[in-house]
Parts: C-alpha cells; sequence; structure tokens
C-alpha cells in the first residue's frame, strides 16, 4: 500500500542546512513507493495566526491562499515528517505557526520527527517538545526519530548524504512511520 507523506520543513533561514536532510527525506519515501513532497514554507510563507475563529471552527476553508495550500496538503497526507532545526533549546517559531493555523487536518495521523543541529544534540529538545503539540490535535508522534547531529559533517553544500549510515536508520525510520500511517488510516476509516 502506497501513502502520502508530506515532509514539512521548519526553517526559513537563509543558509538553513535542514534544507538537505528534507529533501533526503522526500527522496527516500518516493524510493521507499510512497508519495511525497516538501513543504517548505519559505516558498509558501504563512502569516503569523492572526483568525478571529479557530482552526477547528475553520473546517479546512481558510482566507489566506497559502494557509489554503497548508491545508489541502495535510487534508489528503496519510503521515507528516516534520524536519525542525533546534533554536535556543526549541523548536521555530515557523513550524509552531505552521501548526497553529490547522486542526482537523492532522487527526489521527502519525508524525515522525526528524531533528537538525549544527551541534550533537540534533534538535532532541525541539522534537520532545513538539509531541505534545502533537497529541493535542489526537496525532501520534511515532517513537522512533530521526537526528542529524552536525548536519554541515552529514551533507555537503549540494546536498548529498555523506554518512551512509543514514541510510539503515532512515529505513527503520520509514517503517515504522508506514506501520503507523496504515493502522491509523485503517482507524479512520
Amino acid at each position: 500500500m502506497s501513502f502520502n507523506i508530506p515532509v514539512v520543513l521548519g526553517s526559513v533561514r537563509k543558509g538553513r542546512q535542514s534544507i538537505h536532510p528534507a529533501n533526503f527525506l522526500v527522496e527516500a519515501i518516493k524510493q521507499a513507493g510512497h508519495e511525497s513532497q516538501p513543504v517548505d514554507f519559505k516558498e509558501m510563507p504563512l502569516p503569523f495566526f492572526d483568525s478571529e475563529k479557530l482552526p477547528i471552527e475553520l473546517k479546512g476553508k481558510y482566507e489566506n491562499d497559502n494557509v489554503q495550500k497548508w491545508s489541502d496538503i495535510a487534508k489528503v497526507a496519510d503521515a507528516f515528517v516534520l524536519v525542525t532545526p533546534e533554536y535556543n533549546h526549541g523548536y521555530s517559531a515557523v513550524l509552531k505557526n505552521a501548526l497553529d493555523w490547522l486542526y482537523l487536518e492532522f487527526g489521527k495521523k502519525p508524525f515522525g520527527l526528524v531533528g537538525v543541529s549544527d551541534g550533537s544534540f540534533a534538535g532532541l529538545r525541539a522534537m520532545e517538545q513538539l509531541r505534545p503539540i502533537i497529541e493535542n490535535f489526537g496525532a501520534f508522534a511515532i517513537r522512533e526519530t530521526l537526528n542529524f547531529g552536525r548536519v554541515q559533517d552529514t551533507f555537503d553544500d549540494q546536498g548529498k548524504l555523506l554518512d551512509e549510515a543514514y541510510n539503515k536508520r532512515t529505513q527503520r525510520f520509514l517503517d515504522s512511520l508506514v506501520f503507523f500511517a496504515d493502522a491509523l488510516k485503517k482507524a479512520r476509516g
């Protein structure tokens, strides 16, 4: 069975290193026989959440074109991969804002968390802070994570993977995400 698994990039910074793991994961998901696309808020900027109504009240109908595009991507997704940098021991405002815009689109879907940093912690603190937010949607963050510490040494400037050990780690991560995508899709009916 094939699943739709978008890869959400949690950074819009100039020179961001998290673009390389995000692109790597989109390709890995496709090579595993699933549909994927990058969701890049640098290319599809969202306004800060300013709606008078809560996302649950908006029911997938948004005035802002980019928010509507994001909603449309999330509605048809079977699972999500969130690629989060770690900023000051937490996740980015860009990623939180993207999650805040939606609600119903995430229900009963699994999330795979990917941490990225230029240091050795590889976004671990940011990923742990995302778990309760994901649970709030009635969604589920899988136990397995993928961590790209010292990302500048893991990919070259063109985004080519330099550490082949990540292929095996990525396979285990995707196997788990697909397992839960299948189970939760059946539960949603």
